[in-house]
């Protein structure tokens, strides 16, 4: 490895450089490695150990001891973040997740690389998706620590043994149970295995190897057919190449109730552990302005409905109101739903979850009609426009612009995943993919948003990201006109 490539990664991050406390003569080159104490969580001592662990392996004359070294160094480093627990800053965690990583690729050979991700990428996904079929999970769990045995485990699954003893090799491999160490093995349960039982989890394995695992599986020859370029109809797209279906993704989603509720559980659930866009986004500038504005129709007596401070575009259930509204509850009253009347009949026909109690009002609006609410402080979508290509995107947006309010008071919010222009993490670069082929939608990277927000006459006034590392959702914010 060059020294130039040693310098990137182990500084990637040098921006967001972990802070700690190590004091450096109680921890002297004569310590071993093995006998280091364990260090406050996210001290910069776990990042400073990674550094030196690249330079023994990867510094061009690397002798067995030093190898040996770097080695007990990696144990060490284990033990140190496992016993640091959850108690790791969420940054700093991400950027030693990221130098781990890359420690990996730097140690596996190229070839090695290739063979592995032929024959384990779609074999991992098969069994995992099995394990959520026959409710391995939950049985594992439901065990509350106490190993079953494989006939057992077969017995609950209604499975052959010999079935479930394969599977489980492969399980076990990645970590989403654990062995007990006894011929024939017994299984416990992991944190993985726990993970798996989470409704919008387990929602997510079923949902994505149905769509997206068995449309990616049909895009090279898709592409062969169709030309090696980005589809724009999601209408006839890959997906309908790939499914033998005339219907466009979502409502393929809707003419099965199943499928539909599936995927309205992934929804439900599908922040993870991002945090959430107002605790990022300077909400209280919009409030400042709103304020202003409805205190002068107050003062004219203007007679009516409230001024609306902000419009969910395709807002679903809801829930991003919802969290609105527990941070900033004075906006009750002042906010407006809008969805494909079929999303807004079911809602408003729930009684579980009243809306309008919550000082929400539904309204039934499809996106590429002309939008109804004239003047509203702030018009919003979440993770919308990337299920759709740009001449969609463009209709929607001068449907928006000709509701706006020039001049700045009204704006644009579109909360979207903004890619970096190079060295795209696999996640995202793989999101990106998983909307070319059911929706023929993209993710796009700023340029690319600013590009497309302004061919619909609308301004770019900025473009915001969350503050997490290794976190790439953002906000891009448009006006009409100048301010």
């Amino acid at each position: 490895m060059s020294p130039d490539r040693l310098q990137y990664i182990v500084s990637a991050e040098s921006s967001l450089e972990l802070s700690g406390s190590y004091d450096k003569k109680k921890h002297s080159k004569q310590n071993t490695m093995s006998n280091l104490p364990i260090v406050p969580a996210g001290s910069s001592y776990l990042y400073r150990q990674l550094q030196a662990l690249y330079r023994r392996l990867f510094s061009g004359n690397s002798k067995e001891n030093e190898l040996g070294s770097a080695l007990t160094t990696l144990e060490s480093l284990q033990s140190q973040i496992k016993s640091a627990g959850g108690d790791l800053d969420r940054n700093k965690r991400a950027s030693l997740l990221k130098a781990a990583r890359n420690l990996v690729q730097a140690l596996e050979k190229p070839e090695e690389a290739v063979f592995r991700q032929s024959f384990e990428t779609h074999t991992r996904s098969l069994c995992i998706r099995l394990a959520v079929d026959l409710r391995i999970f939950h049985i594992l769990v439901a065990r509350d620590g106490q190993p079953i045995t494989s006939s057992e485990l077969a017995a609950e699954c209604g499975a052959e043994e010999l079935f479930i003893a394969r599977i489980m090799r492969i399980l076990t491999s990645l970590s989403y149970a654990s062995e007990s160490g006894s011929i024939p093995p017994s299984y416990l349960a992991t944190p993985l295995s726990k993970a798996c039982t989470i409704p919008h989890l387990e929602a997510y394995i079923v949902h994505t190897y149905e769509h997206a695992a068995r449309v990616t599986l049909s895009m090279p020859a898709y592409f062969k057919l169709h030309g090696y370029k980005s589809p724009t109809d999601g209408s006839n797209g890959p997906f309908q190449y790939a499914l033998g279906t005339k219907l466009p993704y979502f409502d393929y989603l809707h003419a099965d109730p199943v499928k539909s509720d599936r995927f309205n559980i992934c929804m439900n659930g599908n922040k993870g552990t991002r945090r959430h866009w107002v605790d990022w986004y300077p909400v209280d500038t919009l409030l400042e302005s709103f304020d202003q504005q409805k205190a002068e129709v107050e003062d004219a007596k203007v007679v009516g409905e409230e001024p609306v401070f902000l419009v969910d575009m395709g807002g679903g259930n809801g829930k991003h109101l919802q969290v609105l509204l527990r941070k900033f509850p004075q906006v009750s009253g002042h906010l407006v739903l809008q969805d494909l009347p079929g999303t807004i009949k079911a809602l408003e026909e729930g009684s579980h979850d009243n809306l309008l109690d919550k000082g929400i009002r539904p309204m039934a609006h499809d996106i590429f009609s002309p939008q109804p609410l004239k003047g509203a402080k702030t018009y919003y979508t979440h993770f919308l426009l990337h299920d759709f290509p740009d001449d969609k995107c463009r209709e929607m947006l001068q449907h928006v612009a000709a509701a706006m309010t020039p001049g700045g008071y009204s704006r644009l919010l579109l909360n979207e995943i903004v890619l970096p222009s190079t060295r795209c993490p696999s996640f995202f670069a793989a999101a990106d993919i998983t909307m070319m082929a059911v929706l023929a939608g993209m993710q796009r990277t700023k340029e690319q948003w600013v590009e497309l927000v302004e061919s619909a006459g609308l301004t770019v006034a900025q473009v915001w990201k969350s503050p997490d590392e290794g976190d790439f959702e953002g906000i891009v914010e448009a006006i009409v006109g100048k301010e």
